[in-house]
């Protein structure tokens, strides 16, 4: 008898450099020894396989106002878009997304309310949120991005392949 699976996903913010300045870092400058330009063609010859682009980005972005920006597009619904479009914008486009006119050009590329989204930047409405699921996930151990719990089997962290999660699933 084949098992049936009930999957629902909860995305949850976590920054995983907190410390990251406003206006970013160079990556060769957070990460002394690292090659960037090396690390990420590493990326893209993995990624282009399953259609995803790795451009040189050189700078590590803050991505506090991304994910802010990710917490407003969850409660106006359009939260996959924005997911999507700040992955490309960064890891493809090589954008900053540390910076606010980037992440206001790319609500507005997914029909969010650019005005409403800069006023709750501005207020830092979903500071507290951030601040909340951080140190909630401290607490559990979790300190990679992305991690996935998984009923019965638990955490499993940084990206995996395909073929992890049949097996787990698979049980």
């Amino acid at each position: 008898m084949k098992k049936e699976f009930q999957i629902a996903d909860r995305w949850l913010p976590f920054e995983i450099h907190p410390d990251t300045p406003v206006e970013g870092v160079l990556w060769r400058d957070y990460f002394p020894g690292m090659n960037p330009d090396l690390f990420f063609q590493q990326l893209d010859d993995r990624g282009k396989k399953m259609g995803v682009r790795f451009g040189p980005q050189p700078l590590m972005s803050n991505s506090r106002l991304a994910m802010e920006g990710g917490e407003f597009a969850k409660a106006h619904g359009r939260y996959d878009a924005y997911h999507a479009a700040v992955f490309r914008a960064y890891f493809t486009d090589c954008k900053d997304i540390g910076d606010r006119s980037v992440i206001l050009e790319l609500a507005k590329e997914v029909e969010l309310d650019v005005v409403a989204l800069d006023a709750a930047l501005e207020g830092n409405i979903y500071l507290p949120h951030l601040v909340e699921t951080r140190r909630d996930a401290k607490a559990n151990g979790f300190s990679a991005a992305p991690t996935f719990v998984i009923e019965g089997y638990g955490a499993l962290s940084g990206a995996q392949p395909l073929d992890t999660f049949r097996d787990i699933l698979r049980g």
